[in-house]
């Protein structure tokens, strides 16, 4: 009867141990996905902050070519 109680605690502990491991790797692979929709969205948005600034550049066009040399020098563009 001993024996069979030291098996079941013993089985049991391997279970625990198991289930621990499962868990922290289902948690790392949710922190990789996390990170991976963060730069994701922050690649997006950097995108879209582009192509706002050039359709704003478009829309604000220089009207000579030393007004255009003077927003590429300042970086504005």
């Amino acid at each position: 009867m001993t024996a069979d109680l030291i098996a079941g605690a013993g089985t049991f502990v391997v279970a625990a141990l198991g289930a621990l491991v499962w868990y922290a790797n289902r948690a790392g692979k949710n922190a990789a996905s996390v990170k991976t929709s963060e730069a994701a969205k922050a690649e997006a948005d950097a995108t879209t902050l582009k192509a706002q600034a050039m359709a704003q550049a478009q829309a604000d066009k220089p009207a000579t070519a030393e007004a255009v040399l003077q927003r590429l020098r300042d970086g504005s563009a």
